[in-house]
C-alpha cells in the first residue's frame, strides 16, 4: 500500500521538486500540501505550490495555506533564487481553511499511519501540536528537512528552516514523536550532477519537464556560477527517505534547538556522543546513498 504523507512547504525550487516527486511516486499517497512563510511570504509560497502541482496535472491534491510568520520572530530573509515567483500555469485557488486546522483534522480523523514531511520552517507543525497535542501519537513518523550536525547555511551554526523559526522547531523536537532529520549533512552529499539533470529532462512526464526547468536554473547558478559538481535539492532528499529509508545512514541521538544564543539561534544541537545523557529523540541523518536517492527521484518524476 502507498504511504500516506502530508507535505508542509515554503515552495522555492527544491520544495517544488520534492512536491512533484511525492505526487508522482507510486509508493506515496500525497494527502495534501500545507504552506507556510519561509523562503518567501505566504502568498508567494502558496502560489508557487499551486502552480507546481497544477502545471503537472495534480489538481486533485489539496493545498492549504498556513502561518504567515514565525511564532515570535519577524520573517527572516531568503535568497532571490528561492523567493522568486514561478510562472507555471495555475488553474485553481488554495483549498479554503487554515493549514493548522486542516493538519489536526486530517491527522486525528485518519486510521492510517500518516508520515508528516515538513520541508520548511516548522511553524505550522508547532501550532498544530499546540492546538492538539495528540497528533504526536497519531503520526507514524516525522521526516523533516532541516538542521545540521555541523554548521549551517544562514549562520555558522544554523540551517535556514530552523533559523527562521527556532521556537517552533524546539516544540517539534520536544513533542515525543519519531523524527528523522534530513539536514545539510545529508543534502550536501546528494548533489545532482549535470549528467543526471539530463536524465531527468529525458523523461516524458509533465513533472519531469517542470523539474528539468528548475534544475537547469540551479545548474547555471550552482555549477556554472559557483563551480560546484552538482546541485543541492535539499527537500527532495527527505521525500526520497520516506520511500527508501535505508538510503540514509543515521544515528539515534538526542537533539534540541538553540533559541536564545546571540550567535547560535536556530542551531540543532545533536548529541551524537551521548554527552548530555538525555534519551535519544531523533534519527539524525549523517550520510546518503546517492544512487538510491536518484533512483527514487526518477521513479517519482517518471509518471
Amino acid at each position: 500500500m502507498p504511504i500516506p504523507i502530508i507535505l508542509d512547504v515554503d515552495t522555492g525550487y527544491d520544495d517544488a521538486v520534492a512536491i512533484l516527486m511525492a505526487a508522482g511516486h507510486p509508493a506515496i499517497d500525497l494527502l495534501g500540501v500545507t504552506t507556510v512563510a519561509g523562503n518567501a511570504p505566504l502568498p508567494v509560497t502558496t502560489d508557487n505550490t499551486l502552480r507546481t502541482l497544477d502545471a503537472a496535472g495534480y489538481t486533485d491534491v489539496p493545498v492549504i495555506a498556513g502561518a504567515h510568520r514565525p511564532l515570535v520572530r519577524a520573517l527572516g530573509g531568503s535568497s532571490d533564487a528561492q523567493s522568486q515567483h514561478f510562472h507555471f500555469p495555475r488553474q485553481r485557488e488554495a483549498t479554503p481553511g487554515y493549514a493548522v486546522d486542516w493538519l489536526v483534522e486530517t491527522i486525528m480523523a485518519s486510521n492510517d499511519d500518516i508520515v508528516l514531511v515538513p520541508l520548511a520552517p516548522l511553524t505550522n507543525i508547532a501550532l498544530a501540536l499546540y492546538k492538539e497535542p495528540r497528533i504526536a501519537q497519531k503520526v507514524k513518523e516525522v521526516v523533516l528537512m532541516g538542521g545540521a550536525v555541523h554548521g549551517g547555511n544562514m549562520s555558522p551554526a544554523a540551517e535556514f528552516n530552523i533559523w527562521i523559526d527556532p521556537e517552533a522547531a524546539r516544540i517539534v523536537w520536544q513533542a515525543g514523536w519519531s523524527i528523522t532529520m534530513v539536514g545539510l549533512d545529508v543534502t550536501g552529499r546528494a548533489l545532482i550532477p549535470p549528467d543526471d539533470v539530463a536524465r531527468v529532462k529525458a523523461l516524458a512526464s509533465a513533472g519531469a519537464r517542470i523539474t528539468g526547468q528548475l534544475l537547469d536554473f540551479c545548474v547555471q547558478r550552482e555549477v556554472v556560477g559557483w563551480g560546484k559538481p552538482g546541485v543541492q535539492i535539499f527537500d527532495a532528499c527527505a521525500v526520497a527517505a520516506v520511500v527508501d529509508p535505508g538510503m540514509l545512514s543515521t544515528q539515534h541521538c538526542f537533539v534540541d534547538v538553540e533559541t536564545r544564543g546571540e550567535l547560535t539561534a536556530g542551531m540543532t544541537v545533536c548529541d551524537v556522543d551521548g554527552r548530555t545523557n538525555n534519551p535519544p529523540n531523533c534519527h539524525v541523518g549523517l550520510d546518503i546513498d546517492y544512487a538510491r536517492f536518484f533512483r527514487v527521484m526518477m521513479e517519482g518524476l517518471g509518471r
